[in-house]
């Protein structure tokens, strides 16, 4: 079920559309390249990773050869924010169709690719070090999650809350 939709995202070639569906199916594996997590507090507070380029996100990133979406999403958040999660469950997807112009240096499917969301409670987590890629994670409350949030990410939260809330 479709839950959001936005056009003319920047980050693929224009013109596009980004659905996010509400599905506790996987997307067709041979179209996802990415995975990401939404690891809750038992309070409801979500960890994010604090990218250095881009500022507070959803932990994840690249599944790597052989590597499942499930298991990427789990590794990507654990370096990314040194939160380890358990409880864990696919939430959705983002359905990206786009009929622009693709870059040289393109390296996802076109014209549709999907990007995997799962949901986890936190178990445990270690002292994290900072790296290259990211500074040391930031807890968001729910009030702060609604007050800065982008619609996008608002209904990945809503949806990922929802199965969080009914899972533990």
């Amino acid at each position: 079920m479709i839950i959001h939709s936005t056009d003319n995202v920047g980050y693929l070639p224009q013109p596009n559309t980004i659905h996010v569906v509400a599905d506790n199916h996987l997307a067709p594996i041979n179209l996802t390249k990415t995975a990401f997590m939404i690891p809750f507090m038992r309070d409801g507070s979500v960890v994010m990773a604090n990218n250095r380029r881009r500022g507070l996100e959803f932990p994840g990133g690249h599944i790597e050869p052989g590597e499942t979406p499930c298991r990427a999403a789990v590794r990507e958040n654990f370096e990314e924010t040194g939160y380890w999660i358990s409880h864990i469950r696919a939430i959705g997807y983002l359905h990206m169709q786009s009929s622009g112009v693709v870059p040289a240096d393109w390296k996802y499917p076109h014209p549709t690719g999907y990007q995997q969301f799962f949901v986890g409670e936190v178990m445990w987590n270690q002292p994290y070090v900072e790296n290259d890629e990211c500074l040391t994670p930031v807890i968001v409350s729910p009030a702060e999650a609604l007050a800065t949030f982008s619609p996008q990410r608002l209904a990945l939260l809503g949806l990922a809350h929802r199965v969080f809330r009914n899972s533990i």
